[in-house]
């Protein structure tokens, strides 16, 4: 039984609650290990990689709550422009990717097609501007 000089603390950093960082029970665990921080319970999560309590069994539920304030419909405002954002960014990279497959299945071949065509089909290439390395042979 807890007495009133002792305080609950979190399972995890053992340290009390606070305003700041409330203590929480998420799981069906009692005594001293019932109560732990929402930092410290992601943290362990993200850690362990499992969506239960390792103690007791129970699968954490991550429900949001929503500000008492908040408007039972969203504003007509803030869809349009969560719409707007989304179809620049579909307009971008429709754009780069168009751009793109222009380049390489328009461009390059062009390119590739009218060099193939100027004098012999070789590359031609100054003799000035070729350095040769040798190298001794062992």
């Amino acid at each position: 039984m807890e007495t009133a000089d002792e305080a609950d603390i979190c399972r995890v950093c053992r340290s009390e609650g606070t305003p700041d960082k409330p203590l929480y029970h998420p799981c069906v665990c009692t005594g001293s290990i019932k109560f732990i921080h929402q930092e410290c319970l992601v943290q362990w999560l993200k850690h362990s990689r499992k969506e239960y309590c390792e103690l007791c069994k129970h699968r954490f539920a991550f429900t949001p709550i929503y500000s008492p304030d908040m408007p039972p419909r969203l504003p007509i405002q803030d869809i349009c422009a969560g719409l707007l954002t989304s179809v620049g960014t579909a307009i971008r990279y429709w754009f780069h990717y168009t751009l793109v497959a222009f380049a390489w299945l328009g461009v390059v071949p062009l390119t590739a097609l009218c060099y193939s065509f100027t004098g012999s089909g070789e590359l031609e290439v100054d003799q000035r501007c070729i350095t040769v390395c040798h190298f001794p042979v062992r």
